[in-house]
């Protein structure tokens, strides 16, 4: 029985990190922890939050918003959803607190058995739709950019190296002010979107939310054409002690291309649940599908 628990909680894989509190302008933003398993590839200098939008094809509201994090050093940046990793590490901490000796029955249910347990006191959950799973990493040195996500539907956590090369952006002499900062309108077409871009010359850092860098200064704002992701800072903050910049162990995660990568992620899941009562332990898929749009369509 003992070894049969074991497997069954081994068989979850969820990033696990603690929780820390970041002030962004007099906003408290959760950021993730220090874990002896992660490496840390630099410090950062410079801390920007921005709110990330999304919405349908036809529609004027966004049907989600979350609160995405840019950490920037010398050498290395990561932009992450510290909210979606705090909601990850909920069943994460779950799992890993539950003493094998007070566990009296495991119960797994996965794909079409999937059975919602919202209506189950004590129950975690991390939809797959609530916030954005991936991290983020561009090294400067090299201009590769280093993909980490999860895919909800087996749980295990992907890999992929990006080298889009030098974006071909195309800056014109249209200015506007976001957050204070005087800015510079640059316009780009990235595999299979036309985006526009708000950088703040003032800021000379050239990175920017999600894969966009490569403007003279730090992008504060940026938006496809017809608006369905849109990216927009709120807050920037200097950073005094530096922090580190994190990442996950890579011998943790499944190497792939960006292609395989997708494939996986079409078929993610809605998400995972776990409820403890009494020493039975439940754990399910999320009932239903998530529809998933990406960014990149090429």
């Amino acid at each position: 029985m003992k070894k049969l628990i074991i497997a069954c909680l081994c068989c979850i894989s969820i990033y696990s990190f603690g929780q820390n509190v970041v002030n962004i302008n007099g906003t408290n933003v959760l950021g993730p922890g220090t874990k002896a398993a992660q490496k840390v590839l630099d410090s950062a200098t410079l801390k920007c939050a921005y709110i990330f939008s999304k919405k349908k094809e036809g529609t004027e509201k966004p049907y989600r918003t979350d609160t995405m994090i840019l950490d920037i050093g010398s050498k290395v940046s990561r932009f992450y959803d510290p909210a979606r990793i705090s909601r990850d590490s909920l069943l994460s901490d779950k799992m890993k607190n539950m003493g094998t000796e007070s566990i009296k029955s495991v119960s797994v249910y996965k794909g079409e058995k999937a059975k919602d347990l919202a209506n189950m006191p004590g129950t975690i959950a991390s939809p797959s739709n609530e916030g954005e799973s991936y991290q983020i990493y561009k090294d400067k040195s090299s201009k590769k950019i280093t993909v980490i996500d999860k895919v909800a539907a087996s749980g295990d956590k992907f890999s992929y190296e990006d080298e889009i090369g030098t974006l071909e952006w195309q800056i014109t002499n249209i200015t506007d002010t976001i957050q204070s900062y005087a800015c510079q309108k640059a316009t780009v077409h990235f595999r299979g979107r036309d985006y526009t871009a708000w950088f703040a010359p003032d800021i000379p850092v050239s990175d920017g939310p999600w894969k966009f860098a490569g403007l003279p200064g730090l992008i504060l704002k940026v938006e496809d054409s017809h608006q369905l992701f849109v990216f927009s800072l709120i807050g920037l903050q200097q950073l005094n002690p530096l922090q580190p910049i994190l990442t996950d162990d890579p011998k943790k995660t499944i190497k792939c291309t960006r292609a395989e990568f997708e494939k996986q992620k079409k078929k993610q899941g809605a998400g995972m649940q776990i409820n403890t009562n009494g020493g039975n332990v439940i754990i399910s898929d999320l009932p239903g599908v998530v529809l998933y749009t990406p960014m990149e369509v090429e």
